[in-house]
């Protein structure tokens, strides 16, 4: 990798880098066998390469005023060869029967290309000497290639999501109200592979699977007890919403408060 840092002066920052990097196939990747979704299961696939990825990314901060920085980073990723779960032939056969059910034959597999870009921004504003907010909005997309030369959605380019959070610090006290979202991604805009995997995502009104928007607010909160020691209390999913990260196949915890102790030695 190579990059650059500019501090033109104590108000800005301008940050360019570029690399390339490699992700071998592990264990799982290439030999184990387990049923993804009902109806399809997936094969070891020994002749599984490394994918290699060519990243670059800009980024400028600047100091409006005193107490208010704004951000905005972009980024760009090419992944070759990259590994997806596709359809694959075993002993010449599509289908096999698994588990008691007729099963389509799939296995991890070095697509032709993939590519990601996106742009992050944020700003945090020092509202008063105790009260402090910060945004983060994160926008990206992402294409790659199919078998037979068209091109779908990139699996991992997630729908448009942010953090917004206002704290306030007192002495050895500190609370955060923290509001995340994430944007609905369509039918139309998910990956042809996500498609089929209607056990991961919820129904439009013509029936088709698709990520719906959600929005989730949470109270976090932090007391210095000594200089040695911390109570953390975390109250989770406010609101009681019933949300998925996108393509996460997990549904969020409901509500709920934590409790910590931290402790140095």
């Amino acid at each position: 990798s190579i990059g650059l840092i500019s501090r033109p002066n104590d108000d800005w920052i301008i940050k360019w880098t570029m690399g390339t990097a490699f992700r071998a196939p592990n264990v799982d990747d290439m030999g184990k066998v387990f049923d993804s979704e009902p109806g399809a299961v997936t094969v070891p696939n020994t002749d599984l390469e490394a994918e290699y990825a060519w990243n670059a990314d800009f980024g400028v901060a600047h100091k409006v005023n005193t107490g208010i920085k704004i951000e905005v980073n972009a980024y760009w990723t090419r992944l070759n060869n990259a590994m997806v779960r596709r359809s694959f032939l075993l002993n010449g056969q599509s289908t096999m029967l698994y588990d008691g059910i007729e099963s389509q034959i799939q296995a991890i597999q070095n697509a032709a290309y993939a590519r990601v870009y996106g742009v992050q921004l944020s700003v945090e504003a020092e509202i008063s000497k105790n009260l402090r907010l910060s945004s983060s909005v994160s926008v990206q997309n992402g294409i790659e290639e199919l078998d037979d030369g068209s091109t779908s959605p990139a699996r991992h380019a997630a729908p448009v999501f942010g953090e917004n959070g206002l704290y306030y610090e007192n002495n050895s006290w500190t609370w955060g109200l923290i509001h995340r979202f994430q944007s609905e991604k369509s039918y139309e805009n998910l990956p042809v592979s996500e498609r089929a995997k209607i056990e991961l995502y919820a129904k439009d009104t013509q029936g088709l699977p698709y990520a719906p928007a959600w929005q989730a607010l949470h109270i976090h909160g932090k007391w210095e007890l000594n200089e040695w020691s911390q109570l953390l209390i975390r109250f989770e999913n406010v609101t009681d919403q019933r949300y998925r990260p996108y393509s996460s196949g997990i549904s969020a915890a409901g509500r709920s408060i934590q409790l910590g102790l931290n402790v140095r030695f």
